[in-house]
């Protein structure tokens, strides 16, 4: 019985072990050149949009908008000018309504 136990143990270790070894060696970098690799967590920064827009009321939020944070936005621009040609309209603020004391 003690036979059975171990022969399984050591298939399931030998599974593992080569599980281990394909992953390390798909992962691991392949460019052995002296400059540093691009980092997986390395994106250009002009790639991205950040114009946010709501397409159901067709106006863009720039990042100076006290909106900006809280909408989410379906869809994106790289510039006001883009918005601008996609039929967007820059937000405006909201006036304030005052409060009549009756």
């Amino acid at each position: 019985m003690f036979g059975f136990f171990f022969q399984m143990f050591l298939l399931c270790a030998g599974a593992f072990l080569a599980g281990v070894l394909l992953t390390w060696l798909t992962m691991r970098p392949r460019d052995t050149s002296p400059e540093a690799p691009l980092s997986i967590m390395e994106e250009p920064v002009a790639a991205v949009p950040t114009i946010k827009a709501n397409s159901r009321t067709m106006m863009y939020h720039t990042p100076e908008s006290p909106y900006y944070k809280r909408m989410k936005g379906d869809a994106f621009f790289h510039s006001p000018e883009d918005a601008r040609r996609a039929g967007y309209t820059m937000w405006t603020p909201r006036p304030r309504v005052p409060v009549s004391s009756s």
